[in-house]
């Protein structure tokens, strides 16, 4: 009888260890589905979209610079050390120009692959925490379609890389914290390490913030200890400490007072946009970053509101100290609150039961945000002319066809055609809109013209940073002697040491002497200004483009 159960327990034991095999292989391969969908997805168009200004060019000229250097532990711009954000997004960026060369396309690559392991990881970790296949992939979904998601997942930003480590950090922290394991708080702080090395302080204090709210609302002295793991806080250490010793080391205090004097503390105390620094901001933000899934937010919002689920209160946690963090901060930015729209994907997706069972509310608060965004983005079509927006129409046309007409028969459809008509149109702008928006954005066509006139070139007030990234040509910006910057608004004077741009105040212009043909480049706004100046009466306009005006100095001839 004994060797008889021994022979069962050992069948069963194979049948278990076959059956977890199957269950490993059948969600590596969703997995794999998941994240090649994801990467298509943030990357269709990517080899249409110029490098635009002002942000964006910022990145793609450091890390250009650092190839090209082979200095690939200090940031430089403009061949001068420049602090303004950690290493991570630079050295994503220089990797894919030493793979993929000095292309649009490989700028915007680190972007689509961190957007598509968020997707990947975000749906991944759903599935462990909640044990439901279907509210898992609708998490992935509502996250990557989800307005501010699938721009930031094509831009040249550090918001990508930001937002998949913060990811990591706090769901591996929360399992971490509730199953008691070491190994996930190690893999919590290793994230946040590398999150510090994207963003700054901020990639450990927001998340470490985020738990520690979370663990007094569940009033968990247990929960509070398991927080910090000697494991975890020697794997942040290992993880950050090399770069920014080293930064300090080569430079000492001169990376101290920008990257944490400027960059941080002065951004956290001083509005660098003082016109954005209003307390509502990001209440108005926040919403429009999650179209078309704002609606079914503030459902969940308002039917999770009040769980003492640690899961749903985690989520809600982590909304809400990511927005007021940021609205404390001085400075306002669009992209601040970004990594919020990660939970709040997450508790969108637990109410898609509702919105498929037929609930009416949850079906309204489906459909009226998602024909809201669709009305966006046929405005869109209006103010950029394209042959291709007829595709757009008639998938809207559709939309309203099966949403509003056949409303009481398609309640089971209505999230797979909200999520397949709202792709479709994703895929639609991406090809007919983008590329000529940001072709408004960018330098690129004039840098071209602009660089082929043989000579000296010069900016008037001025400076397009992707001008010196597609061509290699650094010329300096002309600026007023009594003002070392134009600006719309008025804020505080240190902000004007944000960036090292290559300069030259009017009077040294003027007195510069050359003997070779001499541009300036101005914008249309510019020219009044520019035929005030003393040495315009030398100049004379050679060709006027897309972007401005360039003027040629008449006394000196090829």
């Amino acid at each position: 009888m004994s060797t008889k159960k021994q022979k069962r327990e050992k069948k069963e034991q194979q049948q278990l260890q076959k059956q977890n095999e199957k269950q490993t292989y059948r969600t590596l391969i969703m997995t794999s589905f998941i994240f090649l969908l994801s990467f298509v997805f943030f990357f269709w168009g990517a080899s249409l979209l110029p490098v635009t200004d002002p942000v964006e060019s910022n990145y793609a000229l450091t890390a250009k610079e650092m190839v090209l250097s082979g200095d690939f532990m200090s940031p430089q711009i403009y061949h001068t050390y420049w602090f303004d954000k950690p290493i991570m997004i630079y050295w994503l960026t220089a990797l894919s120009y030493v793979i993929f060369g000095f292309t649009d396309w490989a700028a915007r690559i680190p972007s689509a692959l961190c957007g598509a392991l968020t997707i990947t990881l975000l749906t991944h970790y759903i599935l462990y925490i909640v044990k439901n296949n279907i509210i898992a992939i609708w998490s992935g979904i509502i996250l990557a379609t989800s307005l501010e998601c699938w721009l930031l997942s094509h831009a040249i930003i550090t918001d990508a890389a930001l937002m998949l480590f913060t990811v990591i950090t706090l769901f591996s922290a929360y399992i971490g914290i509730t199953e008691h394991r070491k190994m996930h708080m190690t893999i919590a702080y290793i994230a946040a390490g590398l999150a510090c090395l994207t963003k700054g302080p901020v990639g450990l204090v927001l998340p470490g913030l985020i738990l520690l709210v979370w663990c007094a609302w569940q009033k968990n002295k247990t929960f509070f200890f398991r927080l910090f793991p000697w494991q975890g806080i020697l794997a942040f250490l290992i993880t950050v400490l090399p770069w920014y010793v080293g930064m300090y080391h080569i430079h000492g205090m001169d990376f101290i007072n920008e990257f944490l004097g400027l960059h941080n503390v002065l951004r956290a105390t001083v509005s660098e946009h003082p016109s954005d620094n209003h307390f509502y901001y990001y209440l108005i933000v926040f919403p429009i970053s999650l179209l078309p899934w704002g609606g079914l937010f503030f459902y969940s919002l308002k039917k999770y509101g009040k769980s003492t689920d640690p899961f749903h209160r985690f989520l809600l946690t982590w909304c809400g100290v990511v927005i007021v963090f940021y609205t404390l901060m001085a400075t306002k930015y669009i992209t601040y609150t970004y990594i919020a729209v990660a939970p709040a994907a997450v508790l969108s997706a637990l109410s898609v039961p509702d919105v498929t069972e037929g609930n009416r509310n949850a079906g309204l608060a489906v459909v009226i945000p998602f024909f809201l965004f669709m009305g966006v983005l046929i405005g869109l079509s209006l103010y950029i002319p394209s042959d291709s927006w007829w595709a757009l129409y008639l998938i809207i046309l559709y939309a309203v066809w099966a949403l509003v007409f056949r409303w009481n028969r398609t309640r089971e459809k209505r999230m797979t055609t909200v999520f397949t008509v709202t792709v479709s149109a994703i895929l639609i702008v991406i090809l007919s809109g983008f590329p000529s928006y940001m072709q408004s954005r960018s330098f690129k066509t004039t840098a071209e013209i602009f660089h082929s006139l043989p000579g000296h070139h010069y900016f008037y007030r001025t400076y397009p940073t992707s001008y010196p990234y597609y061509t290699g040509d650094y010329g300096p910006r002309i600026i007023s002697d009594a003002s070392p910057s134009k600006t719309n608004e008025t804020r505080d004077s240190r902000w004007d040491n944000k960036s090292p741009i290559p300069t030259i105040t009017d009077s040294q212009f003027e007195e510069k002497a050359s003997h070779h043909p001499t541009y300036v480049f101005l914008k249309k706004n510019d020219k009044e200004n520019f035929n005030k100046e003393a040495y315009a009466h030398r100049f004379v306009m050679e060709k006027e483009t897309k972007d401005g005006y360039i003027y040629k100095e008449k006394t000196v001839t090829p």
